[in-house]
């Protein structure tokens, strides 16, 4: 209305808006929101063409929902109007959607500081909400935290002088007269105000109340009154209106209670249009039930006025005439379907028989056949022969890989487990030993993966152990599986690792019962580089299109459970694991998504262990390669992860890089790999950090996803929490990044505790080099040395991954500044190693190692020719200065102006150098950093002769 509307500046406000969602949606994201919010179809030109799916259809899972939402009220926040955003009936909502609405849609809010434009209003009924439920858990959360203004308005129903009230000014007489009258109203409908409404409606039509022509005035019949047939409850005085409904219309109603709150008229009217004599007259009944006000009719949809109208239309006739009834309405629909061909004998014979499917072109099949099995479920197992009930756990089964295809893995874990209901527990022993089919295994599979998605933990271990007690091992791989994604979830990577081996050893597949030496290694990776040779395979060619059969895929899916948690732990296996996968996928041609990854961990080790960066490059564009032709999938995030996040790093901007981590972590959410998804996010944000992005913009925009990140992922979580402490103290500032921890842990030493305790060397090793880090840029070079000797003692420090460029550049910096002092030759051949490794990585990018070289070059001719240096210095300022590091351009400003202090007649162009430090420091964000500099070499920003004395001694400081 807003955007058609005649007021200048809500058609201005509501093509912004429009302009808004089209930069930060695709078209299928607007489609999918548009099941939830219809109005953007109208606010959207280009849209009107699009098809909104139905609940089935959709491909929007709950967490892409959170995506799609969050972004949503985060982008209408940036324009210049505040946001209402109501519910009712909130005591109904799942414990997801509450986490929604009151989680993540409320902490978008106050990441952006606007909560002052943000109104939400929520409305529910106290007496079902207490205890344990979550509304009432997540609102008491939402007091405490402080966060957020809360203010709670009980509404209680209307007293007795509020009805009389109202039944004065109606009626236009006073009080006294119509109190009496009042105080039935009021009792017979508990005060709800929808009710007393119809209430004294329905005596309007039935002349209970008339108006007296002698009297003038309106009157009642107060024998009719006080024999009215409503019970003490609001609910059962629904009910008892009903009776005064046709049989035909009543009947007509119990049908659509069935079908729910809300139901397509297309449905109905496929009911109506049967032969079947119970569902006749649907239609013709339903405009009646509208002008009475128990149904509306909009938009395609009939639905309920109230809920508790088809609560108690459905509670009010007998348990087995809705059974039988659920029972027909599921026969007939799915009759609509192929399903029905899974139907045998009399019981097919018996309804419906002649009926065909050519009239449901208005509703998709899979839409049906969802709907007809809602309805057998409701019947259940029990209402249905015994003959059957196989067929009907198939139906579930095929609207549960519906959903799980459309990632709405809750919904299809409830028809799995339904599906289970129907075939019975003894149903193992007849599958496999008589019938032989695999309905009972691709429930159970079906029901763990499902669960699995959802983090259902104590379902997916049932599922998973029913499989592997009772089917066959070749049947068991996948259920193995998804129970170590349960597992790995929970951190217990060793776990994995050895139940991993075991069952490939069960396999035939020859695993050392001993860690490998590095001797075994070598001899594994050459073996595996010959048999890839023979082969011939090039980019972009020659990738085969041959997929592998059921058993191989799940193969190829236990070889990519057991390398993720053996990279977890730094396992001495990973090796070994990855080249025996890739030597799997090359003999048998096989290049799946997990093939993808195998090779992208293939070539990290050719860069790891031989340094052959050219071989690594190499297998990982084989990688990516595999990727443009495979479908996404979980294992996609992970190959993209390992690519840009450790091996295309030494080849592409860094910046670049942590673009690609950032696609892969909005490519992992949509896909439902959170865990790989978070840690993509924060390799990209620790890219952004060391690589010199403002840090301003990091603690506000980038850091501000830490609450997203605690939940999906604890360990990447307690990284990021490590960055913002590291932003926190070169600005000089305290963000208490804790208190996402809920007291778990409060400081790095109790993080560093837990790293040892769990021997988790990946979070130790990030500990000591975001120290070291902090101490180089505070100029406390003697604690960084000691951090660097930390980081070197760990077994991970010969892997090459990002922080190996800084290691390397900051132990190149701190060992020239050693040999200032003590002129040993061990420093300087240390800060020479350096270098050398400088020289050896900018052949293959020279944008993220050319200023570094050139700064360290500086350094060491610093030594010996002053004037050679300053060539440089000014190299590696214009160098840091074009590839956007302003933190290196001031480093190397603030290195010169120490090197120019101690040269006689030098003194100002040193001040100057470091004046300029000090400026790239504040663009930086480095509050903290640009006052140390300031106030070590008593800089006066406004004199430049007020420098010769605190400069005397600068390069030895």
């Amino acid at each position: 209305r807003m955007k058609n509307g005649s007021v200048h500046k809500d058609v201005k406000y509501s093509n912004n808006v429009a302009k808004m969602l089209e930069s930060s949606f695709d078209s299928s994201s607007l489609s999918s929101l548009m099941w939830y919010l219809p109005s953007i179809q109208n606010l959207i030109e280009g849209t009107n063409s699009v098809k909104r799916t139905s609940f089935v259809e959709t491909n929007l899972t709950h967490w892409q929902l959170v995506f799609l939402v969050t972004r949503f009220v985060q982008s209408l926040l940036k324009m210049d109007r505040p946001i209402m955003l109501i519910l009712d009936d909130f005591q109904w909502a799942d414990a997801l959607t509450i986490d929604l609405v009151l989680g993540d849609i409320l902490s978008s809010v106050f990441d952006q500081k606007k909560s002052d434009r943000f109104m939400f209003v929520g409305m529910y009924r106290d007496d079902e909400v207490f205890g344990e439920h979550p509304l009432s858990m997540k609102l008491s959360n939402l007091r405490q935290s402080g966060n957020a203004n809360v203010t709670e308005i009980p509404l209680d129903g209307f007293s007795k002088r509020d009805i009389t009230d109202m039944i004065a000014t109606e009626l236009k007489l006073p009080r006294r007269i119509v109190s009496e009258l009042g105080d039935v109203v009021h009792k017979k409908t508990s005060g709800h105000i929808l009710y007393a409404v119809k209430l004294l409606n329905s005596m309007v039509r039935d002349s209970t109340i008339y108006f007296d022509l002698k009297l003038c005035r309106f009157d009642w019949r107060w024998d009719k009154v006080c024999t009215l047939k409503t019970a003490d409850g609001v609910a059962d005085f629904i009910v008892s209106t009903f009776s005064k409904l046709e049989p035909e219309v009543l009947h007509s109603l119990r049908i659509l209670s069935c079908l729910g709150f809300q139901c397509d008229f297309d449905v109905i009217e496929l009911l109506d249009s049967s032969s079947v004599e119970s569902f006749q007259g649907i239609s013709s009944a339903l405009q009646h039930l509208a002008d009475v006000g128990i149904i509306e009719i909009a938009g395609g949809l009939v639905e309920f006025t109230h809920d508790l109208i088809q609560q108690h239309v459905y509670e009010g006739f007998e348990q087995e005439q809705r059974k039988k009834l659920h029972l027909q309405i599921g026969l007939f629909l799915g009759w609509k379907t192929s399903a029905v061909n899974l139907l045998e004998g009399d019981f097919k014979k018996k309804m419906y028989l002649s009926h065909s499917t050519n009239d449901i072109s208005v509703i998709s099949e899979r839409s049906l056949l969802c709907i007809a099995t809602d309805q057998i479920n409701h019947a259940g197992p029990e209402f249905v022969e015994a003959s059957q009930r196989n067929v009907f756990a198939a139906w579930n089964l095929s609207v549960g890989k519906e959903l799980s295809a459309s990632f709405n893995f809750g919904c299809a874990l409830h028809y799995y487990d339904q599906g289970i209901s129907f075939i019975g527990k003894d149903f193992w022993i007849i599958e496999f030993l008589v019938d032989g089919t695999q309905l009972c295994l691709d429930l159970y599979q079906g029901a763990a993966e499902a669960a699995s998605s959802i983090r259902h933990d104590s379902k997916v271990a049932y599922y998973t152990n029913s499989i592997i007690r009772n089917a066959p091992f070749e049947s068991t791989l996948p259920a193995w599986v998804i129970f170590m994604s349960c597992l790995e979830s929970s951190g217990k990577h060793f776990e994995i690792i050895e139940k991993g081996f075991n069952l490939m050893r069960i396999m035939k597949i020859e695993i050392p019962t001993t860690p490998p030496s590095i001797m075994d290694i070598m001899e594994s990776m050459t073996k595996t580089t010959i048999f890839a040779s023979r082969y011939g395979i090039n980019q972009g060619v020659g990738i085969s299109q041959k997929r592998p059969d059921k058993q191989n895929r799940n193969l190829l899916r236990l070889f990519d459970a057991i390398t993720v948690a053996a990279y977890s732990v730094s396992s001495p296996y990973l090796p070994l694991l990855t080249f025996e996968m890739v030597y799997y996928c090359l003999q048998n041609e096989f290049f799946e998504t997990e093939s993808a990854v195998a090779f992208a961990g293939f070539g990290y080790f050719h860069i790891a262990l031989k340094q052959d960066y050219e071989k690594g490059k190499y297998w990982a564009k084989i990688a990516l390669e595999i990727l443009k032709q495979t479908r996404p999938s979980s294992a996609t995030v992970r190959a993209r992860w390992m690519l840009y996040g450790h091996i295309m790093l030494w080849f592409i901007p860094l910046k670049e890089a942590a673009r690609k981590l950032f696609a892969t972590n909005q490519l992992g959410m949509k896909l439902g790999d959170f865990k790989t998804a978070v840690s993509a996010l924060t390799l990209s944000t620790n890219i952004a950090l060391l690589e010199g992005e403002n840090l301003l913009l990091l603690a506000r925009d980038r850091f501000s996803e830490m609450k997203k990140v605690v939940k999906y992922n604890i360990e990447c979580a307690k990284l990021a929490v490590l960055d913002v402490v590291l932003v926190d103290e070169l600005r000089g500032e305290n963000t208490n990044p804790f208190a996402i921890f809920d007291g778990k842990f409060s400081s790095v030493d109790d993080l560093m505790m837990d790293a040892v305790t769990n021997k988790n060397i990946n979070l130790i090793s990030n500990i000591y080099f975001r120290r070291l880090f902090l101490a180089f840029w505070e100029g406390n070079y003697d604690v960084a040395e000691s951090h660097l000797r930390d980081i070197s003692s760990l077994p991970s420090a010969k892997q090459p991954k990002l922080t190996t460029i800084y290691l390397t550049f900051f132990s190149g910096i701190l060992a020239f500044h050693r040999y200032r002092q003590s002129q040993a030759e061990k420093d300087l051949r240390l800060g020479m190693d350096a270098i050398c490794k400088f020289e050896f990585w900018l052949k293959f990018s020279p944008s993220n190692f050319e200023n570094k070289l050139f700064l360290l070059n500086a350094e060491q001719t610093s030594l010996l020719d002053i004037e050679e240096a300053k060539k440089h210095y000014e190299a590696s300022i214009k160098s840091a200065r074009d590839n956007g590091r302003v933190h290196e351009q001031g480093l190397a400003n603030e290195l010169m102006g120490k090197t120019f202090s101690t040269v006689a007649n030098k003194s100002a162009y040193a001040i100057e150098c470091l004046k300029k430090a000090r400026i790239c420091y504040l663009q930086w964000g480095a509050m903290k950093k640009a006052a140390s500099i300031r106030e070590k070499y008593g800089l006066d920003m406004n004199d430049t002769n007020s420098h010769r004395n605190p400069l005397k001694h600068a390069r030895d400081s």
